[in-house]
């Protein structure tokens, strides 16, 4: 009594929304108000005491039974909805000759359900918060009552839901509202649409209470053809089927379209439904399991569904998407059964020319195998395979039923070396090839290198999280690394049967240079060589700061220009050493200027020169007196001879006089 007392209080306000709100539909305005939620809106109106205290006190009138007529009436009547339908609810009626339940993807890294970018444009949902799985599909649905609909959770306008993922280090928060917040909501939870839609499902309440959705109607239908490769080897499951991707795109836009599902379709009428991530994957590329593939990327593998596809022969491929059903016509191809058997080739030296194989179960009676190495076809006798001579490094074996019923299984070995072709230069701190070694097969192992173990962390040098530390030149990257001169190495490359184990110890650089200070002088000695000392490769580079008092080559010859001082610096890098250069005049000092000899008798003549250099004498009249290469002045006859003394261009004269 209580509550239809309290709708009749609160219809006017519920006329007054509609009238507010012409374009949401009336059936949207009625299922916002339960009997529970009548309580919590009346709460919020903050209705007088008296108020309320009078209306608990009415009798049930005839006024009453009007307002419960109105009540009813706003949860019922035909509507189209945006409901969340769990995979196997989503196919069942697209499906002929395939009652196997489509399970839920389970997602072990949580992350994958909860991005939006991998949901195909938000056409998928998951129900779980920590992002366990990928339930189903969020599709338009007609539903004849929606009253049909009064015990599943309706989304509004109002709604969001925040979704915080992680993914390769990167944290991002989208916030998703109204429509888009079915994205993490429960299985047949719905958002009442105000158009009608041009596709949708037609929902049935069965006797049980449960649910059942019709095949997709109201939709666009074509067919395209398209090339397909067919894998049985695949790091997504048994199988892999990979549509031509540019004939997809003419079709297809996986950044805007919406791919609410896929079916793959075999000759005997019998259709498998595909679900996000764990089958439909970058939109083109399909892939599934039978049985044989129980986990993959960490997430278990679900099989039931599509192991009666083994054996039969697919030719079609159904696209479910928000522009319509779209079916890619394919070449015909044998689903060929999956043994689950797996071979093991033994790792062999390059100087073997055969390498054993063997499986962990017997092969199929009527499984005629015919052996393949890279491609090639090789004998194989008791159990060992004639390969010849090949390369280092890895190598793919195939064995393939030659009647086609069975899918190829693959396996591989390594040709490995004993020969170590790097060696670790501590002077350079790097791999250089060892001695004896070529440029080409330095420039191989290094190309071979898998991964660098420094001290107790591992770094893969390929693929996702990869971190490449020996650099092609040989040289090592240490960004990000806490390396000191303990720090042990480990590189394995693969071919070399050996690892390349060093301690790293950095050789402290040196740049010094032989003098910090030089004078020169305008005359005489006007040059000198600096020389560096460095365990630097890096070419080195020389300047003058006084190019007019002295400049400087590329070899470090200086050359004295003109009085004065100048700074000559030698870089590399980033060091520097510099000298002082001084340049000066040169000068010639004699201890006297003159002297008297008698004849036949000698005096000499000392002098000093600044720089020293070789002191040339020369007499004016040799008949009075002589001079020698030492400066050693003999008298000749009677009179006066004036002696020139010269050094780096200065001269003195010094006059003697005879007796």
């Amino acid at each position: 009594m209580t509550n239809k007392n309290l709708m009749k209080k609160i219809a006017p306000v519920i006329m007054s929304a509609a009238v507010a709100m012409p374009s949401m539909p009336y059936a949207v305005l009625a299922s916002d108000f339960t009997d529970s939620e009548v309580l919590t809106d009346i709460t919020e109106l903050s209705a007088p005491e008296e108020f309320v205290a009078k209306d608990t006190q009415e009798e049930f009138t005839t006024e009453d039974a009007q307002q419960d007529a109105f009540a009813a009436e706003a949860q019922q009547g035909e509507a189209y909805v945006l409901m969340n339908i769990p995979y196997d609810d989503f196919y069942k009626a697209e499906l002929k000759n395939n009652d196997v339940k489509v399970d839920a993807f389970t997602s072990a890294t949580l992350n994958k359900s909860r991005t939006a970018g991998m949901m195909n444009g938000n056409s998928a949902y998951h129900v779980t918060p920590d992002g366990s799985d990928v339930t189903g599909v969020t599709f338009p649905v007609k539903v004849s009552d929606l009253s049909l609909l009064k015990d599943q959770k309706q989304i509004t306008d109002s709604d969001s839901v925040t979704i915080t993922v992680t993914n390769r280090g990167q944290t991002s928060s989208n916030t998703y509202t109204g429509k888009d917040s079915l994205i993490e909501n429960a299985s047949y939870s719905y958002y009442v649409l105000s158009e009608t839609p041009s596709y949708y499902k037609e929902l049935t309440v069965n006797a049980d209470g449960s649910y059942s959705f019709s095949a997709m109607k109201g939709t666009q239908t074509k067919t395209v053809a398209i090339d397909a490769t067919f894998k049985t080897e695949t790091s997504y499951g048994d199988y892999e089927l990979d549509l031509n991707n540019e004939t997809f795109s003419e079709q297809i836009d996986t950044n805007t379209d919406k791919i609410y599902g896929v079916t793959v379709n075999t000759t005997d009428e019998t259709n498998y439904g595909l679900r996000h991530l764990e089958n439909i994957w970058r939109g083109s590329m399909l892939s599934w399991g039978t049985g044989y593939t129980t986990e993959v990327h960490g997430c278990p593998v679900s099989s039931a569904h599509y192991k009666s596809i083994m054996g039969k022969t697919i030719d079609s491929v159904t696209y479910y998407t928000d522009k319509g059903m779209i079916t890619f016509d394919v070449p015909d191809v044998k689903v060929q059964t999956t043994t689950g058997i797996k071979a093991t080739a033994a790792d062999i030296m390059n100087t073997d020319s055969t390498a054993a194989v063997t499986f962990d179960q017997a092969l199929p009676a009527d499984f005629k195998a015919q052996y393949t190495v890279d491609g090639t076809a090789v004998s194989c006798t008791d159990g060992k395979l004639t390969v010849g001579t090949l390369a280092l490094g890895t190598h793919k074996v195939e064995i393939a039923d030659a009647n086609g019923n069975y899918a190829t299984i693959v396996t591989e070995f390594t040709v490995n070396t004993d020969k170590m072709p790097a060696a670790y230069d501590s002077k350079e701190t790097k791999l250089a090839a060892a001695e004896g070694v070529t440029a080409e097969e330095f420039s191989a192992y290094i190309k071979s290198i898998s991964k660098v173990k420094v001290d107790d962390t591992e770094y893969a040098a390929s693929g996702r999280g990869s971190k490449v530390i020996v650099k092609e030149d040989g040289t090592l990257d240490l960004t990000d690394l806490q390396v000191t001169d303990t720090t042990v190495f480990e590189v394995t490359a693969v071919g070399y049967k050996n690892n390349l184990t060093f301690t790293y110890k950095e050789v402290e650089n040196k740049f010094e240079l032989n003098t910090a200070s030089k004078t020169l002088y305008t005359k005489g000695s006007t040059k000198t060589t600096l020389k560096v000392t460095t365990n630097l490769t890096d070419k080195i580079t020389w300047k003058s700061s006084n190019t007019k008092v002295a400049t400087v080559n590329s070899k470090g010859v200086v050359t004295a220009k003109a009085k004065g001082t100048t700074v000559i610096t030698a870089s590399c890098g980033e060091y520097e050493v510099s000298c002082k250069v001084t340049v000066k005049t040169p000068s010639l000092k004699l201890t006297k200027t003159s002297a008297t000899v008698k004849v036949g008798k000698t005096t000499k003549i000392a002098a000093k020169a600044t720089p020293s250099g070789k002191i040339t004498y020369k007499s004016s009249n040799s008949k009075i007196a002589t001079v020698s290469s030492k400066g050693v002045v003999k008298g000749k006859k009677k009179g006066t001879a004036k002696i020139t003394v010269t050094c780096n261009g200065v001269k003195k004269v010094f006059t003697v006089k005879v007796k």
